[in-house]
């Protein structure tokens, strides 16, 4: 069939080839998504799966913890990633900031800082000193000082001393309950 001379193609002769086009190239862009969005993942956030039971009962073993890698504001309370004591990452809480003097009250059981008796609602027990640390601990501008929740349980900056910022691989940022 010819209209104004010209030989008539019907529009749906090429559609095979469309069809076969767009497939590649929506397979071929969802997959650059998926990397960048990857590489953007990693590059701010990082992924840990807890080993063991020194933050019980805020954090059990085989739960998975989801941390911002560039925060660089720490206040107590936060939990953590650290590298410390020449070993993998530990998860662990800030207990003293930058300025702050650790002590403990062994007697009685007591954390205190500067000077005063911390309130701690996610521990369910006492917390002692440990003797490889002198105490009063004055904390340095660059120092943190780290411990486990489950406190008797815990290798901690009670047992290796301050941690410094450099050290802190990042701030948790959500927490799934893992091992159910």
């Amino acid at each position: 069939m010819e209209r104004s001379g010209k030989k008539y193609q019907p529009k749906h002769a090429a559609a095979t080839d469309y069809i076969n086009r767009s497939f590649w190239f929506t397979i071929i862009k969802s997959a650059v998504i998926a990397v960048a969005a990857a590489l953007i993942f990693n590059m701010m956030f990082g992924i840990g799966v807890v080993s063991g039971t020194s933050m019980e009962p805020a954090i059990y073993d085989e739960d998975i913890i989801i941390f911002w890698k560039h925060s660089n504001l720490y206040k107590r309370g936060d939990i953590v990633f650290i590298k410390a004591h020449g070993r993998e990452d530990y998860v662990k809480r800030i207990c003293g900031i930058p300025g702050d003097v650790m002590e403990f009250d062994d007697d009685n059981g007591l954390f205190l800082v500067n000077g005063e008796v911390q309130k701690e609602p996610f521990i369910y027990e006492k917390t002692y000193g440990k003797t490889k640390v002198s105490y009063p601990l004055p904390l340095s501008e660059n120092q943190y000082f780290v411990m486990g929740d489950h406190r008797s349980d815990s290798v901690d900056s009670r047992n290796y001393g301050a941690v410094s910022k450099e050290q802190i691989h990042g701030k948790a940022f959500l927490i799934f309950r893992g091992g159910l």
